[in-house]
């Protein structure tokens, strides 16, 4: 438990040495140990994504325990919940609906707008454009150009069009157009053609070096890698971005309740004046009890304003993923502040079958899967550059059209073919390309290997936590039913005279402290359930709408 949820326990220790009980008044206000669930238990109800596989085993375990589709009754701290006095409406708009603000709404909130979560999604788009950029290598390239020698000795025109386009296997093919006219220097005469132009085409192919796999190819493949990469990689950002929205769904809850239970405490002492009054009229209370009850007044109002600045913080941290359907962050009105669900035991049974979820769920081993991908693919090039350059060459050519020498020596069918062969000697871009992929495959290897130790620690973690959070829910009820039966006990004496404002604040004090144990234990156990749920992997897949 966090040292901020711990304090109200440290109170209750304190007051417990004196009297550990609940008042009267307030158990007339506040029905104990009153378990009742939510009528939509689909607030606390969790699937698996939506993407998942048939035969994947399902998320029975702890989670499903905590959080059973059976019908109950919720835990109620206090009945008033829909007339809490708070300032916040005075500051703030505040969401118009009256309804209790149930889990899903918030995480459904955040799923559609919560911007961070927007801002994750865009990597699918980045990733594709990553994709279709690496196609670019294979777009067909076209050249023209047209030059003149308008003056000089010689005089001529030139034109000449050319299509490349480099294919898959590793290989390029061309073709195009050119027509040389006018007078050459005998040293460019190449540049003359017959009066119809020339045809060209020509295709090269790699041999040894570039076959398999080349950089264009290899570029692309992880280009596609990066597509797949996306998806874990948001994945991993919604299942933070709902674990906190979670977590800080329950701490607005307990907050809430405390201040509720701020709000009692304040009421039990402003209650009892008129009675103080008449019985120092009596002369059965000396006067002085009418000043301890008026400090205790003045304390608990101080008390309460803490209490309400805590809770509106809440709201305000809870505003960021509560959204409308514009997008723009809601505070949650006091009056939608709903009772506590009763919580159940969570079975250990199952962690097996969790195990197995959360491997099959949670992104961080396949985004390091994926990882390992690419550094094979750059693995594969780089002992591919270990190969020799051999290149298979094909090259043909047709001038058509009148002559453009007596002789006609372009006007005949010219093909020519041969190979191109290269080779560095101590390939030493290659060899080093190759040691650092491997030293890198090594790496990540271990750290995949410690991410699938990471999974299943998690999952016994937050096990861990959602059991003793629960026992510690049942020590606090039964704590706070054994206080009910002594606090009861208190005001008999104090109505008889047998007790005075002291004892009887003391009482109230351990009261409240019950309560917000009872509360700190409640907030605990369902962000503990929160934790669980992210352990799992459960929102992985889930799709979401920006």
């Amino acid at each position: 438990m966090s040292d901020g949820w711990k304090n109200a326990a440290g109170r209750t220790f304190a007051a417990a040495v004196i009297a550990v009980a609940l008042s009267a008044p307030a158990l007339a206000q506040l029905p104990p140990a009153s378990l009742t669930q939510p009528e939509s238990a689909g607030d606390l109800r969790f699937t698996g994504p939506a993407s998942a596989s048939a035969d994947a085993p399902p998320p029975h375990s702890a989670l499903q325990q905590a959080f059973p589709e059976t019908t109950a009754t919720p835990v109620v701290l206090d009945a008033q919940v829909d007339v809490l006095p708070t300032p916040i409406a005075e500051n703030v708009a505040p969401q118009s609906t009256s309804e209790e603000l149930g889990l899903d709404e918030v995480l459904n909130s955040v799923r559609r707008s919560y911007p961070l979560l927007i801002a994750a999604i865009q990597e699918r788009g980045i990733a594709a454009g990553e994709q279709r950029s690496s196609r670019g290598v294979y777009d067909l390239h076209v050249q023209a150009e047209n030059m003149t020698e308008a003056l000089g000795f010689y005089q001529n025109n030139r034109a000449a069009f050319k299509a490349e386009q480099y294919t898959l296997p590793g290989g390029k093919v061309w073709g195009g157009y050119r027509i040389g006219r006018g007078s050459f220097e005998p040293w460019y005469l190449e540049r003359q053609t017959n009066d119809g132009g020339e045809f060209k085409v020509g295709y090269e192919q790699s041999l040894l070096q570039g076959l398999a796999i080349d950089k264009r190819r290899a570029t692309m493949r992880k280009a596609d890698l990066g597509v797949v990469a996306a998806e874990p990689s948001i994945d991993k950002q919604r299942i933070y971005f709902l674990e906190y929205a979670a977590m800080d769904y329950w701490k607005w809850v307990a907050t809430g309740h405390w201040y509720l239970i701020n709000r009692d405490l304040l009421e039990l002492a402003q209650a009892r004046v008129e009675g103080i009054e008449n019985r120092i009229a009596r002369g059965i209370l000396p006067e002085i009890e009418r000043l301890d009850n008026r400090r205790l007044i003045v304390l608990r109002q101080a008390k309460l304003i803490e209490a309400d600045r805590k809770f509106q913080q809440a709201a305000v941290e809870l505003s960021l993923y509560l959204r409308d359907e514009f997008g723009a962050p809601v505070l949650p009105s006091a009056a939608r502040l709903p009772p506590f669900p009763e919580p159940s035991e969570p079975q250990e049974s199952h962690y097996e079958t969790d195990v197995e979820v959360a491997l099959m769920y949670r992104p961080e081993p396949r985004y390091l899967r994926i990882q390992r991908d690419k550094l094979l693919v750059e693995l594969n090039y780089s002992r591919n550059l270990t190969l020799p350059q051999l290149n298979a060459v094909v090259d043909a050519a047709k001038d058509v059209g009148g002559p453009t020498s007596p002789k006609n020596d372009k006007g005949p069918f010219q093909m020519e073919a041969g190979v191109l062969f290269a080779v560095p000697m101590q390939r030493r871009m290659a060899t080093g390309q190759i040691r650092s992929t491997e030293a890198a495959l090594t790496q990540i290897r271990a750290q995949e290997q410690f991410a699938l130790e990471r999974v299943q620690a998690d999952v016994r973690f937050a096990l861990v936590g959602l059991k003793t959070a629960y026992e510690e829910y049942l020590r606090a009820q039964e704590g706070a039913e054994l206080a009910a039966q002594m606090g009861a006990a208190e005001r008999t004496k104090f109505d008889l005279g047998n007790s005075n404002i002291l004892f009887v604040n003391l009482r109230e004090q351990a009261t409240a402290d019950a309560r917000i144990l009872v509360v700190d234990s409640l907030a605990e156990y369902f962000i503990a359930a929160a934790e669980y749920r992210a352990a799992l992997g459960l929102d992985a897949g889930i799709s979401s709408q920006p």
